[in-house]
């Protein structure tokens, strides 16, 4: 690591424009669009876009550039992942534009560097409006959830990540999983879609996850209220469907882009200098602490269909 090129980095001045490099297999175009100046790729895939930007040999000649502020990598790629810690020391913001790596000592290997520059993780659906609207209408409810059911959620890792975030925001730490083929605390949910796991939580609230009986939708049960809740729109049962809570002062989306993406790319831009990442009014930028609450809750589900228990949440 370069000392002379992390010094540079941590005395930036505020109202530089803001540099960043790819590192892996990350799309530029969210980058750019949240103010960013693409100024390096350390990636050896072929339809890598480059544009004008330099092509580093190894993460050496990319920890060595003094006119670098944060790096993008892609945390899927795990020999890049186990690159964390040492970019996070050098001075450099970090971006993982998905929820990854999931290894949870490899999060917590980066998350444990002193005096470490900022880090934004894109955990994206925290960002969408339907999603701000259940936060918001949380306080209206008298009580923390009783149960939640969610149907059609999509598969995959990065799905089941943005899930296990969405629960914890709406009711509280996960604190034990349970997955199929383990005994569940229902086989289905009403209308027979299979419940495929379940979080329960510290609020004392238990979540069904079906990947069935699509389209999206969760509930939210309360004692004395139910709240459904989809991306077309958020209503009480029996009463009128709530407006939308949709983000303001941003430029319109661009097409195949996550706007969720752009606005956690855009909210690492203020760090450069050294100021925060702001988090002052829900939704903000993920950081590693809630990377690694999801994947410690992943590797407990993993466990648990693998050993066919309720495992806890270490």
């Amino acid at each position: 690591m370069s000392e002379a090129a992390r010094a540079s980095r941590l005395a930036r001045p505020a109202g530089t424009p803001p540099t960043i490099a790819t590192a892996g297999d990350v799309d530029p175009a969210p980058l750019r669009a949240a103010g960013w100046r693409l100024r390096g790729v350390l990636s050896n895939l072929p339809y890598a876009d480059r544009a004008d930007a330099t092509t580093y040999a190894d993460p050496d000649e990319l920890l060595a550039d003094d006119r670098l502020d944060a790096v993008a990598v892609d945390g899927e790629d795990r020999e890049l992942a186990r690159l964390l810690p040492a970019l996070r020391g050098s001075g450099l913001l970090l971006l993982l534009p998905t929820a990854a790596p999931q290894d949870p000592e490899l999060v917590r290997a980066a998350r444990a560097v002193p005096d470490a520059a900022e880090a934004c993780v894109g955990l994206l659906r925290r960002w969408e409006p339907w999603t701000r609207t259940v936060v918001a209408a949380l306080p209206l409810a008298g009580g923390p959830p009783v149960q939640l059911t969610v149907r059609g959620w999509p598969r995959g890792r990065q799905a089941a990540a943005e899930l296990v975030d969405l629960v914890a925001a709406w009711c509280g730490e996960v604190v034990a999983v349970v997955a199929a083929p383990a005994a569940l605390p229902a086989d289905e949910l009403p209308g027979g879609a299979a419940v495929a796991w379940a979080l329960l939580t510290e609020s004392g609230a238990t979540a069904l996850v079906s990947h069935e009986g699509g389209p999206e939708q969760v509930r939210l049960s309360f004692a004395t209220a139910r709240l459904e809740a989809a991306p077309a729109g958020v209503r009480w049962e029996g009463g009128a469907e709530l407006p939308l809570l949709r983000p303001s002062g941003q430029p319109p989306p661009l097409p195949g882009v996550d706007p969720g993406l752009v606005a956690t790319a855009a909210a690492l831009t203020v760090a450069v200098g050294g100021g925060d990442v702001p988090t002052g009014q829900w939704p903000w930028a993920a950081d590693l602490g809630d990377l690694l609450v999801v994947a410690r809750v992943l590797e407990a589900l993993r466990t648990s269909a693998r050993t066919e228990t309720l495992v806890p949440v270490a």
